[in-house]
């Protein structure tokens, strides 16, 4: 069991309370509620992030429910920006998803891990450093999204509302420093609905690998596939069912027969694009989910593409590739690259490297984070190398002892760059 060498044992369980009582509210979207535009849970999370900081003795602002933030010192901004929306959640889970289950070492709960458990470790690392009764060199600030896994619409409003930070990070990917992310982009992918087909669904997100799909045909017959779920950015952690069901029904469409074949390989070598740069690695993609819409078939389609890549040569490859189907670039993020000798990641991992020793190299990454928002800025955890990979997936879960150790952690990095 992992005794944390910074932060105070009761301040660690302080911090596990705080995440139990996040986890408990079930934030994923939904349609919006008065002046709530993503939902009662979503506001009802912010509300209670909001609180807390208020009680540790931040400055707090409700950005109109797409955003919020505890502020604490003077100076220049830095931001640690944090999400509070989750992902939706299937079948496919042995223990209440909002339960905030403990067991065995570990906090089972959507959120625990993206993004709330990490939310939850580095405030109450800065709560820790406040109650020694350190200043803030710099005016630190706590920025909690609404609709990180939806859009950023959350984002959007921010950066139309408020002084952008100098600097930050996002405790939202990996350690040891995420200096690398690659470009984002969605496509929708429609194709006329055959008279022979009658339903097709499956998936709910874009971002995540499908677990299931059923296709019903107009004389009654129903295929059905399942798969395992993962992270849109690790196809190849996963199974993808909506692949499965479309390579079980190629015979009958040649659409159908297309797609099976270009998205059966992850990396886009069955689609034109098997590309790759040595900053940031190979191109991903993932078919996420299918639906009908009236008298198309509509899919949806994440990829990840090296740094170095234009995402506009991306759709045109595709488009190119897939002349049987209509394909439309949709939302996107550009890519993040911050050299690994700039101060603010040679910092991090200085911290990274005093609680964990050895002297650790900063990595690329297809996930995106808030990090984008930034003039300069960098995912930093909560993922250890080797270990617990479970955002997105069934079962999620934060190790406890990962949350104490990164909390020790963000109290040095934190410690380094704002006190």
């Amino acid at each position: 069991m992992y005794r944390t060498k910074y932060v105070k044992e009761s301040t660690v369980a302080e911090a596990k309370a705080f995440l139990k009582s996040l986890v408990r509210i079930d934030s994923v979207e939904a349609p919006a509620v008065g002046q709530k535009p993503f939902g009662e849970g979503v506001a009802e999370a912010l509300d209670l992030a909001l609180a807390t900081m208020k009680d540790a003795g931040f400055s707090v602002k409700n950005g109109d429910y797409f955003y919020g933030y505890g502020e604490v010192g003077e100076g220049d901004l830095f931001g640690v920006l944090c999400h509070l929306d989750v992902v939706p959640v299937d079948k496919n889970w042995s223990v209440d998803p909002f339960g905030a289950v403990e067991k065995d070492g570990k906090l089972f709960g959507r959120g625990t891990l993206d993004d709330k458990g990490p939310y939850a470790a580095c405030l109450y690392a800065a709560i820790e450093l406040l109650r020694e009764g350190l200043t803030p060199k710099c005016k630190l600030r706590f920025i909690v999204g609404c609709d990180e896994e939806s859009g950023w619409r959350c984002m959007d409003h921010y950066v139309e509302q408020e002084e952008l930070h100098k600097r930050g990070i996002s405790p939202d990917g990996d350690f040891p420093v995420i200096n690398c992310e690659k470009g984002i982009v969605y496509h929708v992918i429609r194709m006329p609905k055959p008279a022979f087909i009658k339903d097709f669904v499956s998936g709910s997100r874009a971002n995540m690998v499908p677990d299931y799909a059923r296709v019903e045909y107009a004389d009654g017959r129903v295929v059905e596939t399942k798969g395992k779920s993962a992270h849109g950015s690790h196809p190849e952690a996963g199974d993808n069912a909506l692949v499965r069901v479309l390579t079980a029904i190629a015979e009958d469409d040649e659409r159908f027969a297309a797609l099976a074949h270009a998205f059966s390989a992850s990396d886009g070598k069955n689609v034109g694009l098997a590309l790759s740069d040595d900053v940031s690695g190979p191109l991903t993609l993932n078919l996420g989910c299918a639906r009908t819409e009236g008298d198309e078939i509509v899919f949806e389609l994440d990829i990840r593409h090296p740094v170095t890549i234009n995402k506009d040569d991306v759709t045109a490859i595709l488009q190119k590739n897939l002349q049987c189907l209509t394909v439309e670039q949709g939302f996107f993020h550009l890519p993040l690259y911050v050299d690994k000798e700039n101060d603010l990641v040679k910092s991090l991992l200085s911290a990274y490297d005093q609680v964990m020793g050895g002297k650790a190299e900063p990595i690329a990454i297809g996930g995106g984070t808030y990090a984008r928002v930034l003039p300069l800025g960098v995912a930093f955890g909560p993922c250890f190398p080797g270990g617990n990979e479970g955002m997105h997936c069934p079962d999620e879960y934060m190790d406890l002892d990962d949350f104490a150790k990164m909390m020790d952690i963000y109290y040095l990095a934190l410690k380094k760059l704002c006190f």
